[in-house]
């Protein structure tokens, strides 16, 4: 994390909106990405993006360590993604079409696919929002020997299917 985002994480902690809107501003293309991935279609990634985004705004001052702020976020990102996937539908993550082409090329969405919910979910926190197994881990409530292996099956299936 840059010196100047912990600033801004700093100053939204202390109430600032102005920095928090920087924040906001700084990592809103990869929130999309990874909602839109997760929920697969435009206007349920957008609404998971601002449901996060607003339950962050609205709690950052339990945010102990600034440094987390990332992977604050992109847990609650990913509590909105499951929150809405749920008030939507019934159906499983795996059975929904993406409405967009824009953002994740036909041969990579085949074989996010062909993943279940759970490891898509790890690759695309890998992938997209570049956080590490034990962030992962945290963020999923899982251990990150559990992500590592997880994480490395799913990029194996992932692999023949783009072969």
């Amino acid at each position: 994390m840059t010196d100047d985002i912990l600033k801004l994480v700093v100053y939204s902690k202390s109430g600032d909106r102005e920095a928090y809107g920087k924040l906001y501003e700084y990592y809103s293309n990869d929130m999309y990405r990874f909602a839109l991935s997760i929920c697969r279609n435009q206007s349920d990634a957008e609404d998971a993006v601002q449901e996060a985004a607003l339950s962050v705004f609205k709690s950052i001052r339990c945010l102990y360590d600034p440094t987390k702020f990332k992977s604050y976020l992109f847990t609650a990102l990913s509590n909105a993604c499951k929150k809405t996937f749920r008030e939507k539908t019934e159906q499983p993550p795996e059975t929904i079409a993406y409405e967009t082409e824009n953002y994740i090329s036909a041969d990579v969405k085949k074989a996010l696919d062909l993943l279940d919910s759970v490891s898509r979910e790890i690759v695309l926190l890998s992938a997209v929002g570049g956080f590490k197994s034990g962030e992962i881990g945290k963020i999923l409530d899982m251990s990150s020997v559990t992500v590592r292996t997880k994480k490395r099956r799913a990029l194996s299936k992932m692999q023949k299917e783009l072969e």
